[in-house]
């Protein structure tokens, strides 16, 4: 009887831990903050997220998208850390590079980037610099060798789709950037409309525009990982003293997208939405929806690896890394 009476006991424990997260996100609706306007990368893949996250949470709550464009993402990032309860009901997907700055500390970035709550990303990215077939270039040499200055659209000052080109600019290449876009899909138009040449950013923008590339009006001349056979390398053409600023700069891509929370969210609704978004990437309909779009699958990443690359992204950003970084990017 006692022991029988334990097994009871053990089963009751068990529904009323399992129940607050079933109870609490039934019938209720989550927020989705996109941190960039309708159309663009980030828009297009935190829709994929946001239509298929439900279906895995507790519940199956609805979710809202919400978009804040501003500052590359850095107004939604600033919002959620200041302004967001922090009760499972908001989370984030400010876009690819905020986090970067929170870690080099640039003006504007209102929160401490070690603070947020770590959901999952779906995998690392590849990014590439993309030029106008236009301009005559085909391949990196054309574009090293150009008599005229190649004009490379780019975000904030502050973000990889400036500061790539910046780098590649003070080794002597005829860059000039334009920052100063709100969007990738702004970003976008202007190449196709030839008010700019070229684009440093991830492959996935692109998602819903690959006919860009496949009818050849872009064509990809760098990469940053060994993706594309033949395609050179960001870090071979610059040299060896640049490339710990390049790894601070492009932790973007090790990241991909994260979604986050606010501070303090309650750990076993942090819990239920880190499982979720790990069932979520095991599942076919999620990776087909997010292979149309250019999200990376197979190897999503953890909340809690994520909020461990944070905090290592952080160490690496020392005074010297930052002090370089802001002098590039014409930060005071």
């Amino acid at each position: 009887m006692f022991v029988a009476g334990l097994a009871g006991s053990a089963v009751r424990l068990s529904r009323a831990v399992a129940a607050p997260a079933v109870s609490f996100y039934r019938g209720k609706r989550i927020t989705l903050i996109v941190g960039f306007a309708p159309g663009g990368g980030v828009d297009t893949d935190a829709r994929v997220i946001g239509r298929h996250l439900p279906r895995f949470i507790a519940g199956e709550p609805n979710m809202l998208v919400q978009n804040m464009e501003g500052a590359a993402g850095m107004v939604a990032a600033n919002y959620l850390y200041q302004r967001v309860a922090p009760d499972g009901l908001s989370i984030a997907i400010p876009g690819r590079s905020w986090f970067v700055e929170g870690a080099v500390r640039v003006d504007g970035a209102r929160f401490d980037v070690n603070k947020f709550t770590y959901i999952g990303s779906p995998g690392a990215a590849n990014s590439v610099v993309y030029v106008r077939t236009a301009t005559g270039i085909r391949r990196f040499d054309d574009l090293k060798a150009s008599k005229k200055t190649i004009v490379f659209g780019a975000l904030g000052n502050l973000t990889p789709t400036a500061m790539v080109p910046f780098m590649l600019a003070a080794r002597g290449l005829p860059i000039r950037v334009v920052a100063g876009y709100v969007s990738s899909a702004r970003v976008i138009v202007a190449l196709e409309q030839g008010e700019i040449d070229g684009y440093f950013t991830v492959e996935s923008t692109f998602g819903l525009r690959e006919q860009l590339v496949e009818k050849n009006l872009i064509v990809p001349v760098l990469q940053n990982t060994p993706v594309h056979p033949g395609l050179p390398l960001v870090k071979d053409v610059l040299p060896p003293s640049d490339w710990p600023l390049l790894t601070v700069v492009m932790a973007m891509e090790t990241f991909g997208l994260p979604v986050i929370g606010p501070p303090g969210m309650p750990p076993d609704r942090l819990a239920e939405l880190r499982g979720a978004f790990l069932r979520m990437c095991d599942d076919a309909a999620y990776r087909a929806d997010a292979n149309k779009v250019g999200l990376p699958t197979g190897a999503p990443i953890a909340g809690e690896k994520m909020a461990q690359m944070v905090r290592n992204l952080t160490a690496a950003a020392t005074p010297a890394i930052v002090a370089r970084y802001k002098h590039l990017g014409g930060a005071s």
